[in-house]
């Protein structure tokens, strides 16, 4: 192939890879750049010798160099890389070998310092276009003392041709096919660790939204930062984020393509974190149970039954073992008494012995604050009426304690596959679920079995749970 088509061919790789990219990232400054270097190439090969434009798409390559990915110079030594190069066009005309070799060095000047002060994820944005790009500057400063010789010269045109080759390389929309085929089949637990590998950051965390935060599989909040995450929404709720890279942001394409594609194992993922988090509270809810049932046990029925023995033995020895025994008979009826309390934390008589409906309103028959009652439901399961049960004891007691309320209304009705768990007072309000340990017990609770607990009012306090039991 001749100089001439040779040349032709350079500058139309320059026009057509800056078409593609400005195509394929429009958002960026790189694509029209390019195209441009190859419409002055064309120019300078083609047109007229005009001493400054016949250097321009030098200048206008290494501009494009410098400012890659963007196509704009956002630091300091960007800039200054980029000033240089543009000055160096009026001394090329006096002397082409120093210009070049004065606009050459600032843009390898340019690439060493981006390329040491870059983390993994941004050298992979541009790993190709530094390599042909250096590549091409090397050979043509190297080469231009004897750029008359014909094999000089097409050694110098290969290597700018390389230049545009890099560039199509790199572009983000090559890699997509690649990440919807390797993310349609990932093994439980592995999405965080493949999407790591495909967009080549090692640090990249995935947080699943559960329970009002993001956590990770292990169950630990993470913390999100304001610039480097990415939230992922699936049907319009709230699913995960990735927290990366914050270079990764400058291929937007790339970042979509990769939600879109792991949504169906960030879903499944999601939901393994929020079983793993119900059975952690499971866990803890139990654990303090235990230590209930252990501390009761040990402060109070322990110590009642050990003086029951020691009071039967007095009155064996007394002359009128009769008050004694009467003691004795007390002490075993407060026993009983503190049994049935403490297994009322586990699981209250009464609802095996009357159901929801009976157990309620034995509730607020109890209740020094007058209470009315409605109560319609069907066939529940044991799980939640156990729970039911446990919301309107423990708002009640909180309206006896706490409210200070003239009256309270308890609303326990089923439909459309839940049920509504309603306990209001017109007492001072200010109730917080966030605040005191039976609150917080009861949503703990109620989570478990699947529903959702709120405490609201100023002027009143309004304590619902709604429980699924279709």
């Amino acid at each position: 192939m001749g100089g001439l088509e040779s040349a032709l061919l350079v500058g139309a790789g320059y026009l057509v890879a800056g078409v593609v990219g400005w195509r394929v990232q429009p958002r960026y400054r790189a694509g029209p750049l390019l195209a441009c270097a190859g419409v002055l190439w064309l120019f300078a090969k083609l047109g007229p010798a005009v001493p400054v434009a016949s250097s321009a798409w030098a200048a206008v390559l290494g501009h494009w160099l410098i400012t890659f990915p963007t196509g704009r110079a956002e630091s300091a030594a960007q800039r200054v890389g980029v000033g240089v190069v543009y000055a160096a066009l009026p001394l090329a005309v006096a002397s082409p070998l120093a210009g070049l070799a004065t606009g050459g060095t600032a843009v390898i000047a340019a690439q060493v310092l981006r390329w040491r002060g870059s983390a993994a994820a941004r050298r992979r944005v541009f790993n190709p276009v530094t390599l042909s790009g250096l590549v091409a500057v090397v050979v043509v400063l190297g080469l231009k003392p004897v750029a008359a010789d014909p094999l000089a010269a097409d050694l110098t045109q290969a290597a700018l041709g390389l230049v545009p080759l890099g560039y199509l390389a790199g572009l983000p929309r090559r890699r997509i096919t690649d990440l919807v085929v390797r993310l349609g089949d990932v093994p439980a637990g592995g999405i965080e660790a493949e999407l790591a590998a495909l967009l080549r950051d090692p640090g990249l965390r995935v947080g699943y939204w559960v329970s009002g935060r993001y956590v990770g599989l292990d169950g630990r909040a993470i913390d999100v930062p304001d610039t480097g995450a990415t939230r992922v929404d699936r049907a319009g709720e709230r699913l995960a984020v990735l927290v990366h890279d914050p270079v990764l942001l400058e291929e937007p394409e790339l970042i979509e393509a990769a939600c879109a594609a792991a949504g169906l194992a960030l879903s499944n993922e999601r939901l393994a974190a929020e079983l793993r988090d119900r059975v952690r509270q499971v866990g803890e809810a139990t654990e303090a149970e235990r230590r209930r049932i252990e501390r009761d046990l040990h402060d109070g029925v322990q110590q009642r039954l050990l003086s029951i023995p020691m009071t039967l033995s007095l009155a064996e020895a007394s002359r009128d073992p009769v008050p004694l025994i009467r003691e004795a008979r007390g002490a075993l009826l407060a026993v009983l008494g503190d049994l049935r309390a403490l297994t009322q934390g586990i699981h209250p008589p009464v609802l095996t012995e009357r159901g929801l409906d009976g157990a309620v309103r034995e509730l607020a028959a109890l209740s020094p604050v007058p209470v009315r009652v409605t109560v319609v439901v069907g066939e529940l399961s044991p799980q939640v009426e156990t729970v039911a049960y446990y919301v309107v004891a423990e708002a009640l007691a909180n309206v006896t304690k706490h409210a200070r309320a003239g009256e309270a209304v308890v609303e326990v009705v089923t439909g459309d596959g839940v049920l509504s768990v309603e306990i209001r007072d017109d007492g001072t309000g200010g109730a917080d679920a966030s605040r005191g340990s039976g609150l917080r017990g009861l949503s703990d609770r109620v989570a478990v079995c699947g529903g959702t607990l709120s405490v609201t009012g100023e002027r009143g306090t309004v304590v619902k749970a709604v429980l699924p039991c279709g």
